[in-house]
């Protein structure tokens, strides 16, 4: 068994070429996936401390989202769209608080799960343009990211 190549990439929201072009190779492939990364100051990226001896039955969860997008299946292009799931720190119902934000979901996405501890999980369109699947997927991450952000992502591409 062949382990998986994984290439980094730190790119500007603004400029997610490289990016793009990372997700057009996995959506041609048919696997692999690509995580999302805001850039954090690194002292906050930290799980916070819980609180005294009932610490122990929560969850310490770090502050910083991360979005993960996989392709369709070859086999199931014509039928599926791009898979994103987001955790976050923010707790139940990401998609209404989202939306409050002026971050709704776009017209045809599915919302697949929106959980607590599970995360937020939606699925695209077929057509979905992906370069707009890469900017909600920011721009929620962003909204929804507790730890003061540096302005930089990273695109962690885990290629088939």
């Amino acid at each position: 068994m062949n382990p998986r190549q994984k290439v980094t990439i730190t790119f500007d929201p603004a400029q997610p070429d490289r990016v793009l072009a990372s997700l057009a190779q996995l959506c041609e492939a048919g696997a692999g996936w690509m995580n999302l990364l805001p850039g954090v100051v690194e002292e906050a990226a930290e799980p916070e401390a819980g609180a005294g001896l009932f610490a122990i039955f929560g969850t310490r969860q770090a502050p910083v989202t991360m979005a993960t997008l996989m392709p369709p299946k070859v086999d199931r292009r014509s039928t599926e769209g791009i898979t994103l799931g987001l955790l976050h720190p923010t707790g139940p119902k990401a998609v209404p608080r989202l939306r409050d934000a002026g971050i709704a979901l776009p017209e045809g996405w599915k919302v697949r799960q929106d959980h607590a501890r599970r995360g937020l999980v939606v699925r695209t369109p077929v057509d979905e343009d992906p370069a707009a699947v890469v900017a909600w997927a920011v721009a929620a991450g962003t909204e929804l990211c507790r730890a003061p952000m540096t302005g930089s992502w990273q695109a962690v591409v885990y290629l088939p």
